[in-house]
């Protein structure tokens, strides 16, 4: 069975993500309130299919990657930076264009502290693990970083259905799609560049929800659309960017591969 594994493993980690992500979506039907995804969905899959597909020196080696922290302070202050510059001016657009500025207080500096650190765990730590510890290096074996990152982003747009469906203002659909399949080229850089540094790509996808709700969730009508486009627009500008300087074979001009490189799949 481990030899079959092995070698559907991706097709397989999909399905579990997908079901286990999805298992409460029903949920919704009886409290509205609730949520309709399971946020450790991929992290889980990808613990799953590792450990059954390759053992336990499978499942080390998607696990340390989680402890490679030793990345230059210059990628943190991309990490945190990026987000909160992106936002800040989507949110700038949408005051330009007349929505009103919010009363801040001192007080929202530790609220927002305090949602990063739950993001990083909730949200970052549980998806990442899967889409960029697991998934992505094994998309990249035979594929461009380019491609392999636009796939990721393709099978992890339709992840969030339940949150689409549920909440349907929450995220408009259109500029949704732009920003998530441009994010995933930018987390693929990323991590691509940080020799598989998960926590880099975790901080940077928990500070841009962090940041994104802060400043947008205020925002109504018009102005919250054209905040989105805004955003939307921003972070495909910075994929183009990362694409024309760091080549799309490897995202990275300065080596080829991750060093976290999963073992291959068995022969039929």
């Amino acid at each position: 069975m481990r030899r079959w594994v092995a070698r559907h493993e991706v097709a397989l980690y999909l399905v579990l993500a997908y079901l286990i992500s999805w298992s409460i979506w029903p949920l919704v039907l009886i409290n509205p309130d609730s949520s309709p995804l399971v946020p450790f969905g991929p992290g889980l899959a990808a613990v799953i299919v590792a450990s059954v597909a390759g053992g336990r020196r499978e499942l080390f080696g998607l696990l340390r990657q989680l402890g490679r922290w030793r990345a230059g302070p210059g990628w943190y202050g991309v990490a945190l930076g990026v987000p909160l510059t992106v936002a800040a001016a989507a949110f700038g657009v949408a005051v330009v264009s007349g929505a009103q500025v919010p009363r801040w207080e001192p007080s929202d500096v530790l609220q927002v502290a305090g949602s990063l650190v739950v993001t990083v765990v909730i949200v970052g730590l549980f998806e990442e693990l899967g889409w960029r510890g697991f998934l992505l290096p094994r998309l990249q074996r035979a594929r461009t970083a380019l491609v392999a990152a636009l796939l990721v982003g393709l099978v992890w747009l339709p992840w969030h259905l339940p949150e689409l469906v549920s909440d349907r203002g929450e995220r408009p659909l259109a500029p949704f799609v732009i920003y998530i399949l441009a994010t995933s080229v930018i987390l693929a850089w990323l991590y691509n560049n940080t020799q598989a540094s998960l926590p880099i790509v975790i901080l940077f996808h928990a500070a841009f929800n962090t940041f994104t709700k802060f400043f947008l969730s205020g925002l109504r009508g018009s102005h919250y659309i054209v905040a989105w486009w805004t955003l939307a627009g921003l972070v495909a500008l910075l994929a183009l960017a990362v694409v024309a300087y760091a080549g799309s074979q490897n995202l990275s001009r300065g080596q080829t591969k991750p060093v976290y490189e999963p073992a291959e799949a068995p022969a039929a």
